[in-house]
């Protein structure tokens, strides 16, 4: 039985899901930092590659990306975005 999100606050009741594939079509990149300080919560990787596997937006792209940790040290991890279409200037 799927689960119904009753929260009255509309800024809150959009399902993580819902919230990371708005701002992705906004045009942000997301890192899972910017999951966790934007209150999409930790699973990023896992509410992303269900968009992609069950959802089907293949047009969400995965790039490992350098960044710096809380100590500042660099470290790697995955971002996700969707880029414009390109298009074919080919006359």
């Amino acid at each position: 039985m799927a689960r119904k999100n009753n929260n009255p606050n509309p800024k809150r009741s959009k399902s993580q899901k819902a919230r990371i594939l708005e701002r992705l079509q906004a045009g942000e990149v997301l890192t899972p930092m910017d999951a966790i300080l934007g209150k999409m919560g930790t699973k990023l990787a896992t509410r992303v590659s269900e968009l992609i596997l069950k959802d089907g937006h293949t047009e969400i792209e995965k790039k490992m990306v350098w960044v710096k940790d809380s100590e500042g040290n660099p470290c790697h991890v995955m971002s996700y975005r969707i880029t414009e279409p390109k298009l074919d200037m080919a006359v």
